[in-house]
């Protein structure tokens, strides 16, 4: 029987989301990684696979954007820290598709200008653009969307997050960009840079899972609080001095009738106890349905990551929910693409 040829990928920077992306796809012939952009003088002219943290693949990673938007691909799966619109353009008009955990869950949040922008690039290029990840992209959005089949009404839904970062290998993410170990006081007077990165995600995803649920936006909003150390705390990434943020609790809000109705909370943690301790169960994900009737739905891990590293398992999710999508978004038609448009399929699990 004939087998399709593998779909030619370029990886995007190669964070612990694009280093899990890689090992995956030289592992499943179902892809072929073809190039790989990087941002420091480091990672520079290294092999991919010596990236990744397996064996050599005879891909050898660039700094030269130009050099890989002219190579023959059909998807760029796009995971740096920070997402930069002009790149994100520029890869849309040479002509390749583009998957990212990275946001764009549903562009017709964002403002005009920027939506318009993109899906002009799409059809310049004649490619799709699709985000995804583990929230936002799934636990937010299609798998409430997949069990809000079961309800006969819903008076509120909240999507709870509780993740345990003590194990995160970027201090970049966890201390420059969420600003874990800052003091309280100056973290809310200077919030951080990740949380602009942030405002943008969760607030695609919150009104995809409206829009998905038919519930008109009267209002959108955002609040958070921080918890702190209550003792030095030495984690992966860094240490946090007692007293020091070393928990966040963050809400995005969809308000319908005058209350919210639609809630994402999420909870991270560098420690089993903070002050204040809010009582989260352990890393895992749940939604709590309130209406006929009324039930909960929760996924976790249910082994322990890598040394211990049970955050590793949620960068897993992260990085397969954009990659698993590649085949599906590169035979879509030009445009940007959302999980209310796109068929719930994925290639095959298949190893060499």
């Amino acid at each position: 029987m004939a087998t399709s040829p593998p779909l030619r990928v370029i990886q995007w920077a190669m964070g612990s989301i694009g280093q899990i992306s890689v090992r995956h796809m030289v592992d499943n012939p179902a892809f072929e990684v073809v190039g790989c952009y990087v941002t420091s003088d480091e990672k520079d002219g290294r092999d991919v696979g010596e990236l990744a943290g397996i064996d050599p693949v005879g891909v050898v990673a660039t700094r030269d954007a130009e050099a890989l938007l002219a190579l023959d691909a059909d998807c760029v799966n796009y995971a740096p820290l920070y997402v930069d619109l002009d790149e994100i353009v520029r890869i849309l008009r040479s002509g390749k598709n583009l998957v990212t955990p990275s946001g764009f869950t549903f562009p017709a949040a964002l403002d005009a200008d920027v939506r318009e922008r993109l899906e002009a690039a799409c059809q310049e290029g004649g490619v799709s653009l699709f985000g995804s990840g583990i929230h936002p992209g799934f636990a937010g959005d299609l798998l409430p969307l997949t069990f809000a089949r079961l309800a006969s009404r819903i008076d509120e839904l909240v999507v709870q997050e509780v993740g345990d970062f003590r194990n995160h290998p970027s201090a970049a993410m966890m201390f420059d960009g969420l600003g874990f170990g800052r003091d309280p006081d100056d973290l809310k007077a200077d919030p951080p840079r990740m949380f602009d990165t942030m405002g943008r995600t969760f607030k695609e995803s919150i009104y995809l899972l409206a829009s998905g649920l038919g519930i008109e936006v009267e209002d959108y909003d955002f609040v958070w609080d921080t918890a702190v150390a209550v003792r030095d705390v030495t984690v992966r990434a860094g240490s946090i001095k007692k007293g020091h943020v070393a928990g966040m609790r963050l809400e995005w809000r969809v308000w319908n009738g005058g209350k919210p109705v639609v809630i994402f909370r999420s909870y991270w943690r560098m420690d089993d106890t903070t002050d204040p301790d809010w009582g989260y169960e352990n890393a895992k994900y749940a939604l709590y349905f309130t209406g006929l009737p009324s039930f909960r739905v929760n996924y976790e891990p249910t082994e322990p990551g890598p040394n211990g590293d049970i955050g590793y398992w949620g960068r897993i999710w992260t990085a397969m929910a954009a990659v698993n999508a590649i085949p599906t978004v590169v035979a879509a038609p030009a445009g940007l693409r959302t999980h209310l448009d796109l068929p719930l399929t994925q290639p095959p699990h298949l190893h060499r």
